[in-house]
């Protein structure tokens, strides 16, 4: 279900007379990290790589783009891309973390709603697992939005900017490159096993595998006796082995059709929906191992 160019035009045109900073309490490229992969775009600048230096240097160094950049630079497209990056963008402007003011975020949210109702969606405020406030969009088919602010809070408290680049990198890619969101999704539970082991200062190899990964962060999380209840506790158990061959899973799936490999020409490329099984499935894991990490580590 699009969202017309002539509701878009409305909502960037308030923000522009309003003189809403849209990136709220963070600077343009922090801001923008949150929802795109910015080392992945392309810089407008020659004298950059990519689209994370250029955008520093014109927003942060030198301050000389218009504030209002964003809504005409074609490698965001905001007036024309998929109605779930456009939607996203307005979670983010009103996200706690980018804008604290809890009278100032609830001002746009209906601002946005009011302009998005004609076109079927509406913006709510959600609460994590984590008791975090959150805000997704209904009326939209249900992606990774709202999983996403479930392990955005895992990066947040683990505070691990190549985790947050994962996660960035992971949903951006499973309308558009199923490959990549697999091999993502094998690479997040990786890391998220890898920064809970050392936290706890338990040893594994560089090269570890992923299921032997999973395997020793579970041990090490999860308690034997979990409930008091000898039958649930057996049957969690049997859920925590279930969840270790999910591991197992993920790093063969991506072994065979994620990125880092390379592929006989008459492999068959996955659809979305594979990519979006993965991505579930690896946030899945990475909750629980992260919640079992915060529950017992004391």
């Amino acid at each position: 279900m699009p969202i017309s160019e002539a509701t878009r035009r409305k909502i960037i045109r308030t923000i522009i007379e309003e003189d809403i900073r849209w990136s709220g309490n963070l600077d343009d490229v922090e801001f923008l990290s949150r929802i795109y992969d910015l080392d992945k775009l392309d810089s407008h600048d020659y004298r950059y790589e990519d689209a994370r230096g250029d955008i520093y240097q014109h927003t942060v160094n030198n301050d000389d783009w218009p504030s209002d950049w964003i809504f005409t630079d074609d490698r965001f497209n905001l007036l024309h891309c998929p109605e779930n990056e456009f939607l996203r963008f307005l979670c983010e402007m009103i996200h706690p973390k980018v804008r604290p003011d809890i009278k100032e975020a609830q001002g746009l949210l209906k601002m946005f709603n009011e302009q998005l109702s004609s076109e079927g969606y509406r913006i709510v405020q959600k609460l994590t697992e984590f008791g975090k406030v959150r805000y997704e969009p209904t009326g939209i088919l249900p992606k990774a939005i709202a999983a996403l602010a479930q392990v955005k809070d895992i990066a947040e408290k683990l505070n691990s900017e190549h985790l947050q680049k994962e996660i960035v990198r992971m949903d951006n890619a499973i309308e558009k490159d199923p490959e990549l969101a697999i091999g993502t999704a094998k690479e997040f539970v990786e890391t998220i096993c890898k920064t809970i082991l050392t936290e706890r200062q338990k040893s594994f190899k560089p090269d570890e595998d992923l299921p032997k990964l999973v395997f020793m962060t579970l041990d090490e999380t999860s308690p034997v006796n979990a409930t008091g209840d000898m039958k649930a506790d057996k049957l969690i158990r049997r859920i925590i082995g279930d969840m270790n061959d999910l591991g197992k899973c993920l790093a063969e799936l991506r072994n065979l059709h994620g990125t880092g490999h390379g592929k006989a020409i008459s492999v068959i490329t996955l659809e979305p929906m594979h990519a979006a099984l993965a991505v579930n499935a690896a946030t899945a894991i990475g909750l629980f191992l992260f919640q079992s990490h915060e529950k017992t580590k004391k």
